[in-house]
């Protein structure tokens, strides 16, 4: 099967994106269309509570971490419930409605981490949906992928991607999102096991390019838990993965390497990436975390542009203390703003990485990545509590906002809407009155 992007329809989507920015966009997926965390929009909410600024919530049924995929008539989650289904949710964009609850499958994750660590906060439902108005993808940490129609939910192909390509060997679970870009949809698993990336056609399932990813890491470092973004470069579109001690680039088309990094172990033997990495202005930013703390932790900048290997040709900047774990960082207009597990918020100079400001915001633990719009950076922490930051060299907190729940999920923003994800419900936050 033959997949290409021609120049005519980059141009094209790119022109629809930018109608979309001046009036609404789609947050269809894991941070947006192409994982940056950043809107185009203005008016975006700075206050709300429970009892104003919400437009509606409803009840959820079962758990999960994965965050809402919003097309322009419905918002699409997965979930896990007690008795181990796997299943797809439909909402109504409009009223909140649950419009349809689809099981899809049954399992749990294969984790080989201490039960207590991850029992109560992760599951097969950490990976979020993709959606558009025709179909709806799902992953899950079982390793189950399908593909639903949208206005029917009807299952129009699946796969077992453990079956196909084997067991997962990761310490709390494969909990990694799928990107979609134009006719393909990119799945990355690195684990001790199987690592690979994978480009599958959304419409069949079938297999486009696979490309096997081995990079050098030890103790835990093999495992990561990151999402693949999309950027344009000087290399033209490419995807981003980061895991394994290393962030490497991918052509979309044909799988082919177009530049790798190492420089993200850390001295530590639970050292893992969970943070997906960042790309704006022609710099390309990879987090990796470590869960015991002790300061430790990386973040490595990369100037664009190059090929092979550019550990040393093309490294711009790095930070070598405490960074986030769980939380991916957002960059925005020139800026990268990051957020701890523990509520310590910092913010550097993108292209520079000099460090402007460091401050704390509420009581964390933070997981949800940061996302931004509106000149403002949201940072929401597990408790349900969203500061909103002014995104500047100052950083002043413009907003405190508390709702009730757990949250782990990111948010997603359109049509002036802030759509929050927890445990119990999903909350649509216009900030009205």
């Amino acid at each position: 099967m033959r997949h290409s992007f021609p120049h005519v329809t980059v141009v094209l989507f790119l022109t629809l994106c930018s109608v979309a920015t001046a009036h609404a966009e789609v947050w269809n997926q894991f941070r947006g269309p192409t994982g940056s965390g950043v809107s185009g929009e203005s008016h975006l909410p700075k206050t709300w509570s429970a009892e104003k600024g919400v437009r509606w919530s409803v009840e959820l049924s079962g758990r999960a971490n994965s965050s809402p995929a919003v097309t322009a008539n419905r918002i699409h989650l997965t979930t896990q419930l007690e008795d181990k289904s796997l299943v797809v949710m439909s909402i109504d964009r409009k009223t909140g409605k649950l419009l349809r609850q689809t099981k899809v499958g049954a399992g749990e994750l294969a984790a080989k981490g201490s039960a207590n660590l991850y029992a109560h906060r992760h599951n097969p439902a950490t990976p979020s949906p993709i959606a558009d108005d025709d179909s709806i993808w799902a992953f899950f940490g079982t390793g189950l992928l399908v593909c639903l129609d949208a206005e029917t939910g009807k299952v129009q192909w699946e796969r077992d991607l453990v079956r196909d390509y084997g067991a997962y060997d990761i310490t709390f679970g494969m909990g990694s999102t799928p990107r979609l870009w134009g006719d393909l949809l990119y799945v990355a698993c690195m684990t001790k096991g199987e690592s690979y990336v994978v480009a599958l056609d959304k419409l069949s399932g079938k297999e486009a390019w696979k490309a096997n990813r081995r990079l050098p890491a030890k103790d835990d470092g093999p495992d990561a838990y990151s999402t693949p973004i999309i950027t344009q470069g000087k290399l033209g579109w490419q995807l981003l993965v980061s895991g394994s001690d290393h962030i490497n680039a991918y052509d979309l088309t044909s799988g082919k390497q177009l530049w790798v990094s190492d420089g993200m172990a850390i001295d530590s033997p639970y050292g893992r990436v969970i943070a997906s990495p960042v790309a704006a202005e022609g710099v390309i930013v990879a987090t990796s975390g470590n869960p015991a703390g002790a300061g430790k932790g990386r973040m490595i900048a990369i100037r664009d542009g190059g090929s092979g290997d550019v550990s040393t040709s093309h490294r711009l900047w790095e930070y070598g203390k405490s960074t986030p774990d769980s939380s991916t960082p957002v960059a925005y207009k020139g800026k990268l703003y990051a957020c701890g597990d523990n509520g310590v918020a910092s913010c550097f100079h993108l292209k520079t990485g000099e460090l402007l400001w460091t401050k704390r915001l509420q009581k964390g633990p933070y997981h949800a990545a940061l996302v931004a719009g509106d000149d403002h950076v949201y940072a929401l922490s597990m408790e349900g509590e969203c500061s909103v930051i002014a995104a500047d060299s100052d950083g002043d907190i413009t907003g405190t906002n508390k709702l009730p729940g757990t949250f782990y999920a990111t948010p997603a923003i359109s049509d002036g809407v802030i759509y929050l994800r927890g445990y119990e419900k999903l909350y649509a936050i216009d900030g009205a009155e």
